[in-house]
């Protein structure tokens, strides 16, 4: 059972949103998915798989809400890939479940604020853990290029690997998740195709393909 997390160091950088985009990439290639909430304030993993039951969107991508990676250990048995989606705050938590990890994804906007922290957090879990499994994914992303690139400059000087595909911010994708679809699920063919590629390089990374 590989387990693939996404982690940060703040709440609003896209982590639940692209935990979702893994499972449901992953489902569609026959894998048997569940999605791993520990935000159990919000939940946001936990209701859109109820939303996309209601909505009879296939194909079916479980999600259960978990407060330990001991209980998750425990109990899960038959999946394929387990896709953790933690809370926006880095803490204990967030080493267990990057140290159980098979891959450790995280999410980060272009600006220092955001990158700061998130390659603080990065350098963090490298101590813990092995450094290449840590994967940054910009995310949330307007459409400057030139912010993009001084953003992977400052990621890659720092040691550590970026996704070349962006998560773009568009109303459009946050509707489709509102309504329990994902990735490649949604009608818009631009930002199908912006799924689409972040699809292929996070599945690229966790299955070798």
């Amino acid at each position: 059972m590989l387990v693939a997390s996404f982690v940060g160091q703040k709440g609003g950088v896209g982590k639940s949103a692209l935990a979702r985009v893994l499972a449901v990439a992953a489902a569609r290639l026959a894998k048997n998915v569940l999605i791993a909430d520990f935000d159990l304030e919000q939940l946001t993993c936990v209701e859109w798989s109820a939303a996309r039951l209601r909505l009879g969107q296939l194909p079916e991508v479980e999600a259960r809400a978990f407060k330990s990676m001991k209980k998750l250990r425990k109990t899960v048995d038959g999946f394929d890939l387990v896709v953790v989606d933690t809370r926006g705050l880095a803490d204990e938590l967030t080493d267990d479940v990057s140290k159980e990890s098979d891959i450790v994804f995280l999410p980060t906007g272009t600006s220092m604020d955001d990158l700061r922290p998130t390659l603080g957090l990065a350098r963090k879990i490298s101590r813990k853990t092995t450094p290449e499994k840590i994967i940054l994914i910009l995310s949330k992303i307007g459409r400057s290029e030139r912010q993009v690139e001084e953003a992977r400059a400052k990621i890659e000087s720092a040691g550590f690997s970026v996704l070349e595909p962006v998560w773009p911010q568009r109303d459009g994708l946050q509707a489709e998740l509102d309504s329990g679809r994902a990735g490649s699920e949604v009608s818009n063919p631009h930002l199908r195709h912006s799924a689409e590629a972040i699809e292929k390089a996070m599945l690229g990374h966790l299955f070798k393909i």
